[in-house]
């Protein structure tokens, strides 16, 4: 049985903004692939999709030099002002920040040398239709790069919060692996498949294994119940005691990946999928 609960974008932004710097770094090899599989140029406009608070399209702004243009854009409002203040920290002059829906994106056709994404695109309910409008804005020759999750069984980080969850009666709506799932793009063929649908002929997929890295068990459980958006509404919506009983479930599911100091290192697998 699911609990009654609700989220806010607001404050799911605010959770990833609070959090942003270890959010990037914990998964920069992957932010970093993506970038470098765009080539790019300095001058050229590059459209960053779901960016939350925007340090994967940084990268990329800073290749791109004072005549180039990044144009970092998430549907959420409270994203997009994370990362305006992103770019107001980091002084940078080539970022315009934008409320942008993937599904239908307000740009011209040919408009943009490059499309990234970093574990947006699987998030999206009509994925074909997001990455037929990335071909659309594409100018001839332009490039795709986005990352999602590989497979449940590859990210220990995720699934054993939900699995904790899950023994004490608590579901998070959706399907993981359906449209719009957290996992719904794991597989390397589903984005093959996705990609021919919308033209692009040319892909590379690519494995980034690494770790989620938490200080302590409450370190873990902080920063996941806050940014993991439904599990961070049905987490809230429980007494002190229900959450506790998940805690101490989810304790004994990380167990085996305790380091003698407390800390954890949970193994997560991304993927990366550049295409033309």
């Amino acid at each position: 049985m699911s609990a009654e609960f609700s989220f806010s974008g607001d404050e799911i932004a605010a959770a990833w903004e609070r959090y942003r710097t270890r959010l990037f770094e914990g998964q920069r090899q992957l932010s970093e692939w993506l970038v470098e599989h765009l080539h790019l140029r300095p001058g050229q406009t590059v459209l960053e999709l779901t960016a939350g608070p925007g340090e994967t399209g940084f990268l990329a702004a800073e290749r791109l030099g004072p005549e180039g243009r990044l144009i970092s854009s998430d549907l959420n409002p409270g994203m997009v002002a994370a990362a305006q203040r992103g770019v107001e920290a980091r002084g940078l002059t080539n970022v315009e920040c934008r409320v942008i829906d993937a599904q239908q994106i307000d740009l011209p056709d040919a408009g943009v040398d490059a499309v990234l994404s970093r574990f947006g695109l699987m998030l999206v309910p009509e994925r074909e239709r997001a990455v037929a409008e990335c071909r659309r804005v594409l100018r001839p020759g332009g490039g795709l790069a986005y990352g999602v999750w590989g497979p449940f069984d590859r990210n220990p980080w995720l699934t054993h919060l939900v699995g904790a969850m899950l023994e004490h009666g608590h579901a998070p709506p959706g399907d993981p692996l359906g449209p719009g799932g957290v996992f719904s793009l794991a597989e390397p063929q589903a984005n093959r498949d996705l990609l021919a649908g919308a033209g692009f002929t040319d892909v590379e997929i690519e494995e980034v294994a690494g770790a989620q890295v938490y200080d302590s068990l409450g370190d873990y459980w902080d920063v996941q119940t806050a940014v993991a958006g439904p599990v961070s509404g049905i987490i809230r919506s429980l007494s002190d005691d229900e959450r506790d009983a998940i805690k101490a479930t989810l304790e004994s599911k990380i167990a085996p990946y305790r380091a003698d100091d407390g800390s954890y290192a949970l193994p997560s697998l991304a993927i990366g999928i550049a295409a033309r």
